[in-house]
């Protein structure tokens, strides 16, 4: 297994014009105008209602383009670039991980995580980790488009991105976490898939850092009928999430059966941590997980839900 880091410069900018709507580019780059001259701009009290869900479904067509994305095709490595260059026209400064593993047919696959942190203000000395997995299963009987899957979720963490540039200093309390790997080989188990998630995790463990971060909100497969959460999700954030979405008028309900997910290795390092998805999505790692099966009012849903989470948290702090 091996590791290399490759930091990359903040360069604050506008957004991109392929699915930004004109007031989210002037938004943005008044923001980050502010950052560049010195000044930050002012809190944005209900940051929530900034978060645009029509927003995300045009970041969840464009990453479905890329087609199916296994772990070390041109696909995902084609994704993680657009990632990235998204990522730091926002504003972020990102970073990557990468490891290698031996799948069963003896060929060496890389994965690379993607980390984003705000670096134009100070940040908290305990951060939110906020994390979804970018790839879809390498399935030979059929190809999984990832709608929902590596989609979805993924599109949503794109536009939480670009709404926290609004807010410098909330932004600055955030880490954001595109995570490679999470489709096992053969079958899902604490050995096999999660390879990302793992991988930071244990380095976070064994750098003894996990107490860096006072929550980790993992972002599953999204964009359905149903908001849910995965049922061994830590109590604290399961009551905290739960409050916010009666607020926002709707319910967050206990997914009905547990599964392994992206927060199990967060959750083992001592974070506390959640992992929302809709349990119910009939199509999940079938050929049906197309973009006509999101809705962008479920992925409006899920973005207000962690924006009036860590708004309510910084001022309880």
């Amino acid at each position: 297994m091996s590791l290399l880091l490759i930091v990359l410069s903040c360069k604050p900018g506008d957004t991109s014009k392929r699915v930004d709507s004109q007031k989210s580019k002037a938004d943005s780059r008044n923001a980050n105008a502010s950052i560049s001259n010195g000044t930050l701009p002012p809190r944005r009290e209900r940051i929530w209602t900034d978060f645009e869900g029509r927003q995300a479904f045009a970041e969840a067509k464009t990453l479905i383009g890329f087609g199916p994305r296994p772990s070390g095709s041109d696909a995902n490595k084609h994704l993680r670039q657009h990632l990235v260059d998204r990522l730091t026209r926002l504003g972020w400064q990102t970073s990557e991980q990468r490891l290698t593993e031996q799948a069963p047919d003896g060929r060496e696959i890389e994965f690379c995580n993607i980390i984003a942190r705000f670096p134009c203000y100070a940040a908290s000395p305990q951060r939110v980790l906020i994390g979804a997995h970018f790839d879809t299963p390498a399935t030979r009987e059929f190809q999984d488009p990832g709608a929902s899957d590596g989609g979805g979720n993924t599109a949503v963490l794109i536009e939480l991105a670009r709404t926290l540039v609004l807010d410098p200093e909330l932004a600055g309390n955030i880490e954001l976490v595109l995570i490679d790997g999470h489709a096992p080989f053969r079958e899902l188990t604490l050995n096999d898939g999660l390879f990302g998630s793992r991988f930071y995790a244990q380095l976070l463990r064994v750098e003894h850092r996990a107490g860096n971060y006072r929550a980790a909100i993992l972002l599953e497969n999204l964009g359905g009928a149903s908001l849910d959460y995965l049922p061994d999700s830590d109590p604290n954030l399961v009551s905290a999430l739960k409050k916010a979405a009666l607020v926002l008028g709707f319910t967050l309900e206990a997914a009905n059966r547990s599964i392994l997910a992206d927060h199990t290795p967060f959750a083992q390092a001592g974070i506390p941590s959640i992992a929302l998805l809709d349990a119910n999505f009939p199509f999940l790692n079938t050929a049906d997980d197309t973009l006509d099966r999101l809705d962008s009012d479920s992925l409006a849903k899920i973005g207000k839900l962690v924006l009036y989470f860590i708004a309510a948290e910084r001022t309880t702090r």
